[in-house]
């Protein structure tokens, strides 16, 4: 009877303990990795959890009904998921009930109030933190680009370095709509080079898309990212083009067991395959609410209550437990979970992550108001580890292509390596002296394509081990990393145009007439016939314009008038012509407006000749097209490429339609050539536009006077060494690479 009663008096503890640990969540309808979080979490730690999905973003009657519903089935505390104004109305109604509030998204409205919890850093710590990365990396001028909706009190501290005695140029930009373009190509317009961008994990990814379209992800732009989702995302494009993206991680990825086991758990409920670094940091701050939660509720006794918004009843144990949950310190996936009176968090530490060719890097971390930049040694400078090429010989491919590579022009006979020389050839060189190794060229003019669904070229010889290192105009492309390894790229570009400079074009028979528009010819004849009427109306109401015709009749029976249509006509005309006429008005109105009109002709000829000259001594070249919508529309005009390479594979793959038209137009016309040697001589001898690359452009442009670039670059790319993936030496000779190019540049 006794281990009945004892059986019974546990299952009932058990139930009541359930009961007891109650988690309400409030997520939109689109969030369910952030919903399945919160009951994997709340698993983990024995809670139970009611879930409610708001349907449309601003409902806000919708909001308050399911944090009512929450409240009336006796939760122990609220987690938003929500975010900005949503999270207003959930802590109103929030503030009434004295339940427990934890806000999951960075919140923009930074509020103080004692019954929230903000998980995220407050703006107060983003602006210390960013103050000091952009005095360690000493930038004198930058853009801030947020997007609306992301509070820019985070950089409140930055804005007022532009008012500093430091001289600092602040700019700010919006980030609006879904297209970011514009705002970018107007910052790139201006020289902006370093940014400060705040915006949400989910519009990150499209903006650096478009930040790399418009050519702002070369060498020398620089990035700090507030959002530390920044390395959860695919960052592979970026890493070979030089660009310095700095970052936030404010989790503990390594040796972290809890991670690895919500990692797991996490992909078997959502069907993903995630590593514990590629984790929204939402998902990890909805672990640490509840692991805050827990810690709160072992220290205090609670029993929940069901609570009815309409009756205004408020939680007896809401404040204390609440207390609780600030004054705990406590270690989470998110570092230490300590807040203030007002709910925000502090003591906050965050890794300081860059992104580099060979992945991300922890260069620094931030805890509390302090900066330590801790930047490690880089691959390849160790002691003894260069000896990996010491004394090996290389095969090295080439391609005949100037300025890269080409032969010597040479009156006595060349052998092997001596044949060629070249940028490339310098720099294979000069990498070669200070890595210890021997090479041997090899000419391949293919660079590798998967026109057959098979690899080619240069990239193929790579991946059988045929060759060593691939040196020439190589574009690094996505779709060629998936194949081999890239070096940190030694020259950034784009596809330009080159096409034949037109011929001068003669004088035309009237081309004194282009002096001035059509619109002011006719009004200068509109004018001088509308002054003839003028003046014979003037002339024939003056009294004094009336004149005896026979002088030496004393009185005349008739008077005679020289404002005739003729004489009239011919005195405004023959001003305009620097010619006089017998024709002199009498009467003080006609010569008050001939005095006028002879100042206006004055001036009109003067400004007529002086153009006159520069009309006809200047000859004009008018170009067929300008742009490569205008080409493209040309019916006479041929245009072509290199058979295989980037450029081509720039027309193939676009997304644009008219792209695509051209590609196909030129694969079935046979306009693509073998070699740039016969684009450039097709281009100067034909009417033919050769599609290149915008520095071996400027190679020919000064060896072909007849030559010339048309319009802006078509994109921007970079050209790196090709090596095969894995290789043991590859990190040697990126890290050189770089070491080569700060000394060039300097």
């Amino acid at each position: 009877m006794i281990v009945i009663f004892l059986f019974l008096f546990l299952l009932h503890s058990q139930c009541g303990l359930s009961d007891d640990r109650l988690i309400g969540g409030i997520f939109y309808k689109d969030a369910e990795d952030m919903q399945v979080a919160l009951k994997i979490s709340a698993k983990m730690y024995n809670y139970t959890t009611s879930i409610k999905e708001v349907s449309k973003r601003g409902e806000i009657l919708e909001i308050s009904k399911l944090v009512c519903e929450l409240a009336k089935e006796g939760v122990v505390g609220i987690i938003d998921g929500l975010g900005g104004r949503a999270s207003e109305h959930i802590q109103a109604v929030s503030d009434m009930l004295e339940l427990p509030h934890v806000i999951i998204p960075h919140n923009d409205l930074y509020a103080q109030n004692w019954s929230v919890l903000n998980m995220y850093p407050s703006p107060i710590a983003y602006n210390s933190a960013l103050k000091n990365i952009i005095e360690y990396k000493e930038w004198k001028n930058f853009t801030l680009l947020y997007v609306r909706g992301n509070s820019l009190l985070k950089m409140t501290d930055l804005m007022s370095m532009g008012n500093s005695t430091d001289k600092h140029t602040v700019i700010v930009r919006e980030l609006s709509g879904d297209d970011y373009r514009d705002v970018l190509i107007n910052a790139k317009q201006n020289g902006c080079v370093n940014f400060v961008v705040d915006c949400p994990s989910r519009n990150l990814e499209q903006l650096l898309s478009h930040a790399q379209q418009v050519a702002l992800m070369a060498e020398e732009h620089s990035y700090i990212i507030l959002s530390p989702d920044l390395f959860t995302l695919d960052l592979e494009r970026y890493r070979y083009g030089g660009v310095n993206m700095t970052g936030f991680r404010m989790a503990k990825t390594s040796n972290n067991e809890i991670l690895w086991n919500l990692t797991a758990q996490f992909n078997e409920d959502t069907g993903s395959s995630f590593e514990p670094d590629d984790i929204n940091t939402n998902i990890l701050l909805i672990h640490d609410a509840i692991v805050v939660f827990n810690a709160a509720m072992d220290k205090v006794n609670v029993t929940p209550s069901e609570l009815d918004c309409d009756n205004y009843e408020s939680w007896t144990y809401g404040s204390t437990l609440l207390n609780f949950m600030k004054t705990n310190k406590i270690e989470g996936l998110t570092r230490t979970l300590l807040f203030d009176g007002f709910g925000q968090r502090v003591d906050v530490t965050m890794d300081l992550l860059e992104l580099t060719p060979s992945g991300n890097q922890t260069i620094g971390t931030w805890k509390g108001n302090n900066l330590l930049i801790e930047r490690p040694i880089t691959p390849g400078t160790e002691i003894g580890e260069e000896s990996i090429l010491k004394n090996k010989s290389l095969i090295v491919l080439i391609s005949k292509t100037a300025p890269y590579g080409f032969e010597k022009q040479s009156s006595t006979e060349l052998e092997d390596n001596d044949r060629y020389e070249g940028f490339t050839i310098d720099l294979i060189d000069m990498l070669s002296n200070i890595l210890g190794f021997s090479y041997k060229f090899r000419v391949e003019s293919n660079y590798g394509s998967l026109d057959t669904g098979e690899w080619d070229g240069m990239v193929r010889e790579l991946m059988d081990e045929k060759a060593d290192l691939a040196i020439c105009d190589l574009t690094i492309t996505a779709e060629r990393q998936s194949a081999i390894d890239f070096s940190q790229p030694f020259m950034t570009l784009g596809i330009g145009i080159l096409y034949k400079e037109p011929s001068k074009q003669p004088p035309e028979m009237f081309s004194f007439m282009a002096v001035f528009s059509k619109e002011v010819w006719y009004n200068m004849m509109l004018i001088q016939l509308g002054l003839g009427c003028i003046m014979i109306f003037i002339g024939r109401i003056s009294q004094k314009e009336w004149q005896n015709p026979v002088p030496c009749i004393e009185q005349p029976e008739e008077l005679s008038n020289q404002f005739s249509f003729a004489n009239s006509v011919w005195l405004i005309i023959g001003s305009v012509m620097q010619q006089g006429s017998e024709i002199a008005p009498i009467a003080l109105a006609p010569r008050m407006i001939t005095s006028v009109w002879w100042f206006f002709t004055m001036v009109m000829v003067a400004s007529y000749v002086g153009t006159l000259v520069a009309f006809l001594t200047v000859e004009k070249n008018v170009l067929p097209f300008e742009t490569l919508d205008e080409l493209y529309r040309h019916k006479s005009i041929s245009y072509g490429a290199k058979v295989k390479g980037s450029t081509i594979d720039f027309f193939k793959n676009s997304t644009t339609d008219f792209h695509v038209e051209m590609y196909k137009k030129m694969k079935s016309r046979g306009w693509l050539v073998k070699n740039n040697d016969v684009g450039v001589a097709l281009a100067e001898n034909s009417t033919y536009a050769f599609f290149m690359e915008s520095t071996s452009i400027e190679y020919y442009k000064e060896r072909h006077c007849d030559l010339m670039q048309v319009g802006d670059l078509l994109d921007s790319k970079s050209y790196g060494i090709g090596m095969k993936k894995r290789i043991t030496f590859a990190y040697l000779v990126k890290f050189r690479l770089i070491y080569l190019i700060t000394m060039l540049q300097r």
